[in-house]
């Protein structure tokens, strides 16, 4: 019988207890009440952690062509000037998660990478179904780009990371602006959701336990955000795993977790932009689930694996493509 990766001890605790608990599946009943059931727990956790030390957050709104987009602007406890600029896409399907409840990741991702962070507070479906997400995205990448230098940041280092659909949103803007002529520095894709045209019978059938994001709930997923463009799944937009063309896209690291529903696309996106030429390196941890990069203070592996991957990106940021290449396991 073919072994799979086992889940960290102390995050396997934490799926034991939600599901002692019958805690339901993350995007059950409407979106409303999966949305509160998220910010229940995320404040709940913040109550007993409080949040990383940034220099100063504001809120603002990130305008371009006339699509209006709130983000977040942090700054970080740093002496180099200018600084990078990242601009932050989070997780929760296209359906849940905001910039409010992604605070802690945001402030941290600001203080270990020593960059100006730009966390996008997009707009989530079903309300707003495909193509919104994609387009606010876009929209607050092409304002950062724009303002980089009146942001506090450097306007030849701008680049873009995203955690799980925010890995898709990333992945995707760096696509199209590539296409309209700009430069990103970088791209950081966390467990990035790369396939709206997964298989997820043939992850049902390999037996895995895919703790806090199953196939039932990518097709979730694909169902809420996609809406009556279904027909699209296969295509780019949504999909950058289906784009024909990879090259000339910024360098990336793509970092994905072993008990995982989404690691093959990660891998497979990642392999595709190595060969186009990209410059990519890969962080694999096997005993990692989907949200491990949200959980780092609930489990010391989850955040040494959370620190790796802003030192990473804060190397790659600092010292150019070079940084991207090779392979972590």
């Amino acid at each position: 019988m073919r072994e799979f990766p086992r889940l960290d001890a102390q995050l396997a605790a934490v799926v034991a207890a939600l599901r002692a608990r019958g805690a339901p599946p993350p995007f059950s009943g409407s979106a409303p009440q999966a949305r509160a059931r998220m910010r229940d727990a995320v404040l709940a956790a913040r109550a007993r952690f409080g949040l990383p030390e940034v220099r100063s957050a504001e809120d603002a709104v990130a305008v371009h062509a006339n699509v209006h987009v709130p983000v977040r602007v942090y700054r970080p406890h740093a002496h180099r000037h200018p600084l990078p600029t990242v601009v932050f896409f989070h997780g929760g399907g296209f359906v849940l998660g905001s910039v409010e409840l992604m605070d802690d990741i945001a402030r941290k991702l600001c203080r270990d990478t020593e960059a100006v962070v730009v966390s996008v507070d997009y707009r989530l479906a079903p309300e707003h179904p495909f193509p919104a997400a994609h387009d606010d995205a876009l929209a607050a990448t092409l304002w950062a780009l724009a303002n980089a230098a009146a942001l506090g940041g450097d306007a030849a280092r701008v680049a873009v990371a995203g955690e799980s659909a925010g890995g898709n949103l990333a992945a995707s803007s760096a696509i199209r602006a590539r296409d309209l002529g700009l430069a990103l520095a970088a791209q950081l894709l966390i467990v990035p959701g790369v396939d709206f045209a997964r298989d997820t019978a043939a992850l049902e059938r390999s037996g895995r336990d895919y703790s806090l994001l199953t196939p039932h709930d990518l097709r979730e997923v694909a169902r809420l955000y996609l809406g009556a463009s279904a027909h699209s799944a296969a295509q780019f937009p949504p999909s950058p795993l289906r784009h024909t063309d990879l090259s000339g896209l910024p360098p990336a690291l793509v970092a994905v977790a072993g008990c995982d529903a989404l690691c093959g696309e990660g891998l497979a996106y990642a392999q595709r932009l190595q060969a186009a030429g990209v410059c990519t390196r890969v962080l694999r941890y096997d005993d990692m689930f989907h949200p491990f990069f949200g959980f780092f203070e609930l489990s010391q592996a989850a955040r040494s694996a959370n620190d790796e991957i802003c030192d990473c990106f804060a190397a790659m940021l600092r010292n150019g493509p070079g940084n991207a290449r090779g392979a972590s396991t």
